[in-house]
């Protein structure tokens, strides 16, 4: 792992630690809910659906989502990391390819049914 790597672990390391305390400080995960949580990152991903379209910064609405994702990993006693590993498990092997700019697993992959039209005179 290069030095860059290794400055980025712990920063994200730090980040994590202090919007954690920042949460429980505010009272944001004894004193809110999943559903309360969720609704706060479909606004943060309107944000950043919004910036994306204009062509605008979208790290602030990234990092916006990432302390919402924080909050709902600590209200379920889970941590980004094991939630990153959950996913890479899952990730990892899978195949698939791209279609419209968007990756389709092979799993969830359909064969096109070829459909004859009939003319008639």
């Amino acid at each position: 792992m290069n030095t860059r790597h290794r400055k980025e672990n712990g920063d994200l390391i730090t980040l994590t630690e202090n919007i954690r305390a920042w949460h429980h400080d505010r009272n944001l995960v004894h004193g809110s809910t999943d559903k309360d949580q969720f609704a706060k990152l479909i606004q943060e991903a309107g944000e950043l659906s919004d910036n994306i379209c204009k062509g605008k910064d979208v790290s602030d609405d990234i990092g916006d989502m990432v302390v919402v994702l924080i909050n709902i990993a600590e209200r379920n006693g889970l941590t980004l990391t094991e939630c990153l590993q959950q996913a890479w498990d899952d990730i990892k092997d899978r195949k698939g390819r791209m279609v419209d700019g968007v990756f389709v697993k092979e799993a969830d992959e359909r064969p096109i049914e070829k459909s004859f039209v009939a003319i008639s005179d």
